[in-house]
């Protein structure tokens, strides 16, 4: 049992550092919202709740495409 929650747990990590990873590209435009998993959506949610702003630079960048 104690290996199995072990890699439950080396698997969690794992996604949640590519879901923050996902965000780090969001913030800096690389990638769309539509292309974030669904960690990463939930993660800006509770960003988002929390009083998070989005950068400037995300918005000018978009509406000059």
């Amino acid at each position: 049992m104690k290996k199995q929650r072990k890699l439950l747990a080396k698997h969690y990590h794992r996604r949640s550092c590519v879901a923050r990873q996902q965000l780090k590209e969001f913030e800096k435009g690389v990638i769309p919202f539509e292309r974030l998993n669904r960690r990463a959506k939930k993660l800006l949610e509770k960003r988002i709740k929390a009083g998070y702003e989005f950068p400037a630079k995300l918005f000018a960048r978009q509406a000059s495409q």
